[in-house]
């Protein structure tokens, strides 16, 4: 090629580059992240050499198969100091070379590194073949290197399972304990860092299938620790060094009182810089008395005040706010006379019959108020936290799409995108709330500190009464406590293997209740978090509004939103929701004691699935409910 010839083809391509650039966006909503977006780096690189996994480690009290301690998941004291560390595994086997080097970079230095590799297991559940007191390298840095599979006595080689545990124990720690171990993670050579179960008497470690990979890398292995309720608490599997402390920092701030600056947790100093932000008028005092366990809330108990439920508020059914009483109820209040309250005064039932005979109840919540009632109201209960960064990851277009596609559907399946504005009036995906109200983690997180406990923020530096002008939490901490919400890991699917779970995810898609909850999508690979992009997840939600029909509806609206129309809800980790959550609540306001209530609830766009759903014999009722519950 000639040299004018290479100068035309780079003019044009600089041209083609431009045009793109300021091509006009053909969506009608701005995307969150687009080709532009500054990334933060790959947990992946491969190299001509090697292959390079980085992800980061939490202190932990004890072993991830010690049942009978019940403290694995757990967080103990001072978790957001010194307790964190930044993984390297240099894997040089899947380049054809012949060893694995495993650096460590801890915030403290450690007075004993020990690194284990290879399970054994046989006197206790927390035996390693190969232990080792890794030599210091650097300041903090540690380093092992593997040059064998010591379980079969033979060099290593692509696809060999290496499960690791990294323990921190600490030299001289600025506050707390000594002693901690690590997370037991299974590196599968030439591969990375996956996902595994314990197979066999001893719970030998194996890479999950995929198909149980619900969040992508960020899944969790299975938990052989007995502490269900924590299972919605713990870092992403694939949780990036970058994110370690700032979840850490976020956590702590989760766990903060507003009010005092207690911490949730024993043993944990208070947070004094927080102190005094709680207020005026509030729901809550912390994030965690809404979201106990990260998990879904239940209803309380008739005639009690509802502190883990936001009642929305309106002068009409547009959503107008309401003169006296603002955009949501605030039934707490710093100086103890509170705006006004809601309890539920009393459950209306609702009997009905499966096709075959079988009867059932549903329960509908009767609503008192104190103080002035409010003309237009709508009850939501406190949902789960999972998951949340990879819906945000998700591309927009791909959720349009789907919205398009129900345009030309047959079986009155209509749902449509809540197309919302953002504090800077760019027209953003609402994916967030029960009805899609939010674009963002940050704005659903920011909304949250408003109106739950007006703390506000760059984002909402108004409280619900019209008053406040200043952000009281800082961008840092907003941006921390975003990061937490955003890297929690997701639980992977069970029972996979079982013959009824399998044949009710069947029944699932049969009765055409993935014309809703849309099994999976490849997440973006422009979100800026590295564990978050470009992970094939399985949610279950399409992230579009759907008209549910009268029985579910109440008389508010949100932005574009409709009393009747609700978001499509993810359905990854429900099967844990008693354990996490101490019981079973579905729906928005709860009134689902099970998952056939919630099922036998749906009507408008869900009508068919809910009927096909009563239709079915009692055994394959089960089936489509066992299908649910592993997820």
């Amino acid at each position: 090629m000639t040299k004018q010839a290479i100068s035309l083809l780079t003019l044009a391509l600089a041209f083609a580059t431009t045009a793109a650039a300021a091509a006009p966006n053909p969506l009608p909503v701005v995307p969150l992240f687009e080709a532009t977006t500054k990334l933060e780096p790959a947990t992946t690189e491969d190299t001509p050499d090697a292959l390079i996994t980085r992800f980061a480690d939490r202190a932990r009290d004890r072993h991830a198969r010690e049942a009978k301690f019940h403290s694995y998941d757990h967080y103990l004291s001072f978790y957001w100091e010194e307790r964190t560390m930044a993984v390297e595994i240099v894997d040089r086997v899947a380049k054809g070379g012949k060893d694995i080097t495993v650096n460590y970079t801890t915030l403290a230095p450690l007075g004993a590194p020990e690194f284990r590799a290879f399970f054994r297991g046989v006197n206790t559940v927390a035996e390693y073949h190969f232990n080792y007191s890794a030599p210091l390298i650097g300041s903090n840095r540690y380093t092992a290197t593997l040059r064998h599979n010591v379980t079969e006595k033979r060099p290593l080689q692509p696809g060999d399972r290496i499960e690791m545990e990294i323990s921190q124990f600490l030299k001289a720690p600025k506050n707390g304990r000594k002693n901690y171990y690590g997370t037991t993670v299974l590196y599968v050579v030439g591969k990375g860092i996956v996902p595994w179960e314990g197979r066999g008497e001893l719970l030998d470690s194996f890479p999950l299938p995929e198909k149980a990979w619900l969040g992508g890398l960020t899944t969790l292995p299975y938990q052989y620790s007995a502490e269900p309720q924590h299972r919605f608490k713990q870092m992403a599997g694939n949780i990036a060094p970058v994110s370690a402390q700032p979840f850490m920092l976020g956590r702590r701030l989760h766990h903060t009182d507003f009010g005092n600056g207690s911490h949730s947790e024993k043993g944990n100093p208070a947070f004094d810089e927080q102190r005094g932000k709680l207020g005026p008028q509030f729901v809550a005092q912390s994030c965690v008395a809404c979201h106990v366990n990260n998990g879904r809330a239940l209803p309380p108990a008739l005639g009690k005040p509802m502190y883990q439920t936001v009642v929305k508020v309106g002068a009409d059914a547009k959503g107008t706010a309401h003169p006296n009483l603002g955009g949501a109820l605030q039934p707490q209040s710093a100086d103890g006379t509170p705006e006004a309250g809601a309890s539920i005064a009393s459950w209306q039932s609702i009997e009905g019959k499966y096709a075959d005979g079988t009867p059932f109840t549903l329960r509908k919540l009767v609503y008192a108020f104190t103080g002035e009632t409010p003309p237009h109201f709508s009850a939501r209960l406190t949902p789960q936290l999972v998951g949340l960064g990879l819906l945000e990851a998700i591309d927009e277009a791909d959720v349009l799409a789907l919205a398009e596609a129900n345009r030309k559907r047959a079986d009155g399946v209509r749902g449509r995108a809540h197309i919302v504005k953002d504090e800077h009036g760019k027209a953003r995906l609402g994916r967030f709330g029960y009805k899609a109200g939010q674009p963002s983690v940050r704005h659903q997180v920011a909304g949250a500190l408003n109106s739950d406990m007006s703390v506000t923020t760059s984002v909402f530096p108004k409280l619900d009464d019209g008053t406040g002008s200043k952000p009281e939490l800082s961008d840092t901490d907003l941006a921390n406590l975003t990061r937490y919400i955003s890297t929690l890991g997701v639980s992977a699917r069970r029972d996979l293997d079982d013959a009824d779970a399998q044949r009710g995810e069947q029944l699932f898609a049969k009765a055409n209740c993935t014309a809703c909850h849309t099994p999976g999508f490849t997440t973006s690979r422009h979100h800026p978090l590295a564990e978050l992009r470009a992970q094939k997840v399985q949610p279950f939600t399409d992230l579009l509004l759907h008209d549910m029909g009268p029985g579910l509806a109440d008389n508010l609206g949100e932005h574009d939103a409709t009393g009747a129309e609700w978001r499509t809800p993810p359905l990854w980790s429900l099967g844990l929701t008693a354990g996490v959550s101490g019981g079973e609540a579905y729906l928005h306001d709860g009134r689902a004691r099970t998952l056939e209530e919630a099922i036998l609830w749906h009507g408008g766009e869900g009508e068919q699935a809910k009927e096909a759903f009563r239709a079915m014999p009692a055994a394959e009722r089960a089936a489509l409910v066992k299908f649910l519950k592993s997820l």
